[in-house]
C-alpha cells in the first residue's frame, strides 16, 4: 500500500512533532501521502518541515461551503436512507458508553483560568461531542469523493476523535477502509465512541502498552489482535549526546504546552523548595498555552520570579541547544483524569534522554515504558513537588550517578525509540 490519505484534526500543528516526523518520513520512502486537514486554519508558528508541507495539504471547506453541502446534496439524492444511516450510526456508537481507565477517579484542575474551564468544559462535554460527530456526516460524504477521484484505497486516521468518526463513516459509505492512530486525550477524555470505531478498522496503532491495554479492554478480544503498539519515536541524529559543564547552577529545563496536565507548576515549586535548600537553581521551560500566566504568578509568588526563564515556542534546533545547555531535564506528567486529560509517554521526555541527559519524570500512563527508574532516569509521583525537588537535588549532589543515568537513557532510545527502526516496523 504506497498511496495512503493521512486525516488529521489539524495539520500541522508545532507541537505535534510525531505526526509530522512520521509523514515525512514516509514520504521520504517513496510513499504517495495525501494529507488530509479537517480544520482549515494554519497556525503561524511551524517546524520548518511542516512549513513546507502546507502546500501540498488539502484543507477541507467550511461545512457550509458549497463543497461540503453539495457532496451531502449528492448523497441525498443518491440514497437518502444510506444517509440517515450515516447519522444513526453516529447515535448508535455516541450511545456506547465504554468507560475510561479512569473512570470514577476525580482530580479537579486548581490551576485553570476561567477561559480554560470554558474550553474545557465545552470540549469534554459528551453533548458536544455528540454534535460535532454529527456534523462529520457531510465531511465523510464529500472526502468519500475525494478518495475516489483521487484513487486513494486507505484512510489514516490520527486522533482516534473527529478523524476516526470521518473514517468509520467513509468505510460505511464507500467501502473506503481506515485505520487509527490513538494517541492520549482522545482515547480517555471520549470514550463514547471508542468501541465502533476501534472494532470497524482495519488496524489501530497507538504509542503505549499502556494505551493499547485500554483499547483492547474497550474493544474486546477479537479486536485486540488488530491494536498494535508504535512508539513514536525521534530523531537520534537530531538529539545526541553533548558533552555539559557542569557550573555552580543548577540548570533543569523542561518542554511542551503549558497546560496543567504537564505539571510545570510542580517544577516551579520544586525550584522554589530547592532555592530554600540552598541550591542555586533556575527552571528554562520551552513552549507557550493557556498557563503561562499562571506559571509567571507562580513564580513570583514563591519569590524566584528570575529563575523562571520563559522561551516561548521554539523548533527542534532550539530545543536541542537547550537540552545541550541544561544539567537536568524534568517533567511532572499528571492525569486530569475526570477530564481525561493526560500525557501518556512525553515526545520531549525521550529527545532530552536521546540528548543523553539525567531526567526526571512522574509514575504515570506510560512513562514507566521508558523511564525504569534508577536505571535509566528517576520517578517521582505526580503532584510531589518535594519528591521532585529531593530527585533533582539527588542527581545535583551525585554528577556521577547523573552521568551513569544519562548514558543508560540514550542507550534506552536508541534500543526503543529510534524513529527510524520504528517507522520502519
Amino acid at each position: 500500500m504506497r498511496r495512503i490519505a493521512y486525516l488529521f484534526p489539524l495539520f500541522p500543528v508545532i507541537n505535534q512533532t510525531f505526526t509530522l516526523a512520521e509523514v515525512v518520513w514516509l514520504k521520504r520512502q517513496g510513499y504517495d501521502i495525501r494529507i488530509i486537514s479537517l480544520l482549515s486554519r494554519v497556525e503561524k508558528a511551524q517546524q520548518p518541515e511542516g512549513a513546507e508541507l502546507i502546500a501540498e495539504t488539502h484543507y477541507c471547506p467550511r461545512s457550509w461551503s458549497p463543497a461540503v453541502l453539495g457532496a451531502l446534496l449528492r448523497g441525498l439524492r443518491e440514497n437518502p436512507r444510506r444517509v440517515l444511516g450515516l447519522y444513526r450510526s453516529v447515535l448508535t456508537a455516541w450511545r456506547d458508553k465504554a468507560q475510561s481507565r479512569e473512570a470514577g477517579k476525580l482530580s479537579v484542575p486548581k490551576t485553570f483560568t476561567l477561559g480554560e474551564w470554558l474550553d474545557l468544559l465545552y470540549r469534554a462535554s459528551p453533548y458536544t461531542y455528540l454534535l460535532k460527530s454529527l456534523a462529520m456526516v457531510p465531511y465523510a460524504l464529500y472526502l468519500s469523493e475525494h478518495l475516489r477521484r483521487e484513487g486513494i484505497p486507505h484512510i489514516h486516521c490520527h486522533w482516534a476523535t473527529y478523524p476516526a468518526t470521518v473514517g468509520m463513516l467513509i468505510r460505511q459509505w464507500s467501502g473506503i477502509p481506515y485505520s487509527i492512530a490513538a494517541h492520549a486525550y482522545d482515547i480517555y477524555m471520549h470514550p463514547r465512541m471508542l468501541r465502533p470505531k476501534v472494532r470497524g478498522a482495519s488496524f489501530v496503532v497507538t504509542c503505549a502498552d499502556f494505551n493499547r491495554n485500554y483499547l483492547a479492554s474497550v474493544a474486546g478480544e477479537d479486536a485486540a489482535e488488530r491494536i498494535f503498539l508504535n512508539y513514536h519515536g525521534t530523531d537520534l541524529d537530531r538529539f545526541t549526546p553533548t558533552p555539559r559543564q557542569r557550573g555552580d547552577q543548577l540548570r533543569v529545563v523542561s518542554a511542551g504546552w503549558l497546560k496543567e496536565y504537564k505539571g510545570f507548576h510542580v517544577i516551579v515549586e520544586a525550584v522554589a523548595i530547592l532555592r530554600r535548600r540552598g541550591i542555586d537553581a533556575v527552571f528554562h521551560l520551552a513552549g507557550d498555552g493557556p498557563q503561562k500566566e499562571f506559571l509567571e504568578n507562580k513564580a513570583e509568588e514563591l519569590g524566584i520570579s528570575d529563575r523562571v526563564v520563559f522561551h516561548g515556542y521554539v523548533d527542534h534546533r532550539r530545543l536541542a541547544e537547550l537540552y545541550a545547555q541544561a544539567d537536568i531535564f524534568a517533567i511532572g506528567s499528571l492525569a486530569l483524569s475526570s477530564f481525561g486529560r493526560q500525557d501518556v509517554i512525553p515526545n520531549v521526555l525521550a529527545e532530552a534522554m536521546a540528548s543523553a541527559m539525567p531526567v526526571v519524570a512522574t509514575r504515570m500512563g506510560g512513562i514507566p515504558e521508558l523511564v525504569e527508574d534508577g536505571k535509566d532516569g528517576l520517578l517521582v509521583p505526580p503532584r510531589d513537588a518535594a519528591a521532585m525537588a529531593d530527585a533533582l537535588e539527588s542527581l545535583w549532589r551525585d554528577p556521577q550517578r547523573a552521568d551513569v543515568l544519562a548514558a543508560a537513557a540514550r542507550s534506552k532510545v536508541e534500543r526503543i525509540w529510534d524513529r527510524r527502526k520504528n517507522l520502519s516496523a
